[in-house]
């Protein structure tokens, strides 16, 4: 005869496994350590696209800026999406404005030292080709931060939008407007869009 599994560790685990981002972040006002099963769920990705916007030196402290701040505001938590992740991505957004000096400087210096060896990013770690970097650079923060979003963070474009804050009529103008400077200002050196720049929106 079966007999469904009381272990009260298991029927934690399938709890957890069961319940939406939103239930989890109103359960974590009462009891913050279900805050914890959040970061499981989502602390890679907040780790990548933290790194990929301020290189791996600084993306732990300033991933767990970004779960520090979201546990300080998870009361405030409204969910517009099944995922907390756009939410998450949102705040790493304002963690690393808040940390934009450093990354001009980090961009900066990726300037320099590709200046000796252009190259198109392959994989995350890559250096962009100087080119790229440069022009990242000059793209104004709201529309470098649409673009990076749906490049680097891979969410699609309502996702977005919802990190931002935006109607995703803005969203789109503005990465259609990064796309089209990134385009006009480096063709000679890239005869197709590069792939890390490719911003159809995504279903992930």
């Amino acid at each position: 005869m079966y007999r469904a599994c009381t272990h009260p560790q298991l029927t934690k685990s399938y709890m957890h496994s069961s319940q939406t981002d939103e239930e989890l972040l109103a359960r974590s006002v009462t009891d913050p350590s279900e805050f914890a099963v959040l970061y499981e769920r989502h602390g890679l990705a907040v780790r990548l696209y933290v790194r990929r916007r301020v290189g791996s030196q600084n993306a732990d402290d300033l991933a767990a800026e970004v779960f520090a701040r979201a546990f300080g505001a998870r009361e405030r938590f409204r969910a517009e999406r099944d995922s907390a992740l756009p939410w998450l991505l949102g705040i790493a957004t304002h963690v690393v404005a808040d940390h934009r000096r450093t990354e001009k400087r980090r961009l900066a210096a990726l300037q320099r030292l590709t200046g000796h060896r252009e190259q198109a990013i392959e994989h995350q770690d890559a250096l962009p080709a100087a080119e790229l970097v440069r022009e990242l650079r000059r793209l104004a923060a709201p529309d470098r931060d649409a673009l990076l979003l749906v490049v680097w963070g891979e969410l699609s474009y309502e996702e977005a939008a919802t990190a931002l804050g935006v109607p995703i009529g803005t969203l789109s103008s503005r990465i259609t407007r990064a796309r089209r400077q990134l385009a006009s200002a480096i063709p000679h050196t890239h005869a197709s869009q590069p792939t890390e720049l490719r911003t159809e929106p995504t279903n992930a």
